[in-house]
């Protein structure tokens, strides 16, 4: 955990532990979230996801957004079991599953890094919900997967309850047929704390007129238009 730490703070100018916690909570939910996201829209999920049957290995990965590119650190699960089993109730099962696999990351991210368990656990929630979003829209279930998240964030017995966490559809006002769902963040990945950096387009910190300018001037980019 120290070695991983140690590389996700320096990978940006200025990051403090805080922030690393951050990125590396975020990375290995999202991870994980990822795998046990695109089986449960399948009605899949493996037969054992305890903590000693998931591992996790870290390696360097290229990324692109937006026709700019860089380099950086991904985290792949890794199951003891490949046999997967029926999910009937995919909102109790990876409800349940992710606060089982992840709390003890969590316990020693908050001695550590001196953010808060709530913090952490809607870093949790909001890759799980991003996660779905994802993988609902390469499965074209993209309600589905977002209902699934959304009843995992409304369980108040839940760590991940979030009251902030959820979705909104983003439109291009003089092209309405081009619209698209994006996931709301309710955590931060302290981004902003950097040298240059700032709140990221979904933040919890970001306000709603901002964040939807630069999603559709995202959408204007993503479908070659030219901003307006």
């Amino acid at each position: 955990m120290d070695a991983w730490l140690t590389a996700e703070a320096q990978a940006q100018k200025g990051a403090d532990d805080k922030l690393a916690a951050a990125y590396l909570l975020g990375r290995i939910a999202f991870a994980i979230s990822e795998v046990i996201a695109a089986l449960a829209l399948q009605g899949l999920q493996p037969a054992r996801l305890a903590p000693d049957a998931v591992a996790l290995s870290a390696r360097r990965a290229l990324w692109q957004l937006d026709g700019q590119s860089g380099e950086g650190r991904a985290y792949d699960i890794v199951l003891a079991e490949a046999h997967l089993v029926p999910c009937d109730a995919p909102s109790a099962e990876l409800g349940a599953a992710l606060p089982d696999l992840l709390a003890p990351l969590v316990q020693y991210l908050v001695n550590r890094s001196g953010l808060s368990r709530g913090a952490l656990w809607r870093l949790v929630g909001d890759a799980l919900s991003g996660a779905l979003l994802m993988q609902g829209k390469h499965a074209g279930q993209e309600e589905e997967a977002m209902e699934i998240a959304e009843a995992v964030l409304r369980d108040r017995g839940s760590p991940l309850h979030s009251r902030q966490t959820g979705f909104f559809r983003i439109d291009l006002p003089e092209q309405p047929d081009i619209a698209e769902w994006f996931r709301a963040r309710g955590g931060c990945c302290r981004y902003y704390t950097t040298e240059g950096g700032a709140y990221c387009s979904t933040c919890v910190l970001r306000d709603s007129k901002s964040r939807e300018a630069l999603l559709r001037a995202h959408l204007r980019r993503k479908h070659g238009l030219e901003e307006t």
